[in-house]
């Protein structure tokens, strides 16, 4: 490619990605759904240009997302360029679907915590316990109303809130983590049908319904539930922070497999596409149904169910 369609190109996506910044920061609800899009363009780039072009193409994107928004959107930039420079990378060295994703959720989830950590640092502003306060508030004034109603109920709501809100503080490494992976796969999502049309290389995403997590995530995760029984520790300590942390990802990933068996059996029992959804969405509404899903990931993964069900059909 000459240098001078180089530079178009490069023109045309970065000012795809001005109008996609301009979108996501002042237009709300848009912008919920454009922020997804955002590493589309660098991803693009990378995939069709050498990775110094690309590191180029971010610093500039960074320059005009300040005229575009405030300086408070480089960070965003950053972050999300970062990304889309890794996907970009992988996809143009033609590299497998799982490592491609884990790099990006650990260059997601590392660009995360540094911002976090230049805004407690750098600018004093930590917004995890704004945020914690600003529920405590809501709360206290959702008490206050409650009271005047019932005095025995309204102690235990607020005795439960508060025990949320401390589980919260706890799980907020794991939280980080979850969120990260959540991004990257919407991110994913966003970008398949763009690079399905614009570019000779795709995002080669496996179905669903196939996905089977390693076995050893069982043993982990039944290590982890009997330290979480038998090991008497501090809640402040880090231990126990530790193991908190640990078993609610992997409550997690066993969700997703039991979730991704939901879907397998819909497959062979050729049930509509609707039945699958709503019994996700239906779990997400109960926490008992949630345990019904979590309890086929682990029977998933600890025998063979797909093929018993294969067999029979």
């Amino acid at each position: 490619m000459n240098s001078g369609r180089r530079i178009a190109e490069g023109g045309a996506l970065l000012a795809l990605y001005c109008i996609l910044l301009f979108i996501t920061v002042h237009i709300p609800i848009v912008g919920i759904f454009t922020l997804f899009f955002l590493p589309v363009p660098f991803i693009l780039v990378t995939n069709k240009q050498k990775i110094s072009w690309a590191l180029g193409y971010l610093f500039v994107a960074s320059l005009l997302s300040i005229l575009i928004a405030t300086i408070l959107s480089v960070p965003m930039t950053l972050l999300m360029g970062a990304t889309g420079i890794t996907i970009g990378y992988f996809l143009k060295k033609d590299k497998p679907m799982a490592p491609m994703f884990i790099s990006a959720v650990l260059v997601f989830l590392g660009g995360t915590l540094l911002i976090y950590a230049a805004s407690v640092l750098v600018f004093d502003v930590n917004y995890i316990e704004k945020s914690m306060v600003m529920v405590e508030e809501s709360i206290d004034s959702s008490v206050g109303i409650m009271e005047s109603f019932d005095q025995a109920s309204t102690e235990q709501i607020k005795k439960r809130m508060y025990e949320t809100i401390d589980l919260l503080n706890t799980l907020m490494p794991s939280l980080f983590v979850v969120t990260s992976v959540i991004m990257v796969l919407l991110i994913f999502f966003a970008a398949h049908p763009i690079l399905k049309r614009f570019s000779d290389k795709t995002l080669k995403w496996p179905h669903f319904r196939d996905l089977r997590l390693p076995k050893s995530l069982l043993w982990y995760y039944l290590i982890t539930m009997l330290l979480a029984l038998f090991v008497n520790t501090d809640k402040n300590s880090f231990v126990y922070m530790a193991i908190t942390n640990l078993f609610f990802i992997l409550q997690f990933f066993i969700l997703i497999q039991g979730y991704s068996l939901v879907f397998y059996i819909s497959r062979v029992k050729s049930w509509t596409k609707a039945i699958p959804i709503l019994i996700v969405v239906a779990s997400l509404l109960h926490p008992i149904f949630i345990t019904i899903i979590r309890f086929l990931g682990i029977i998933d993964l600890g025998f063979p169910f797909r093929e018993t069900i294969k067999k029979k059909e």
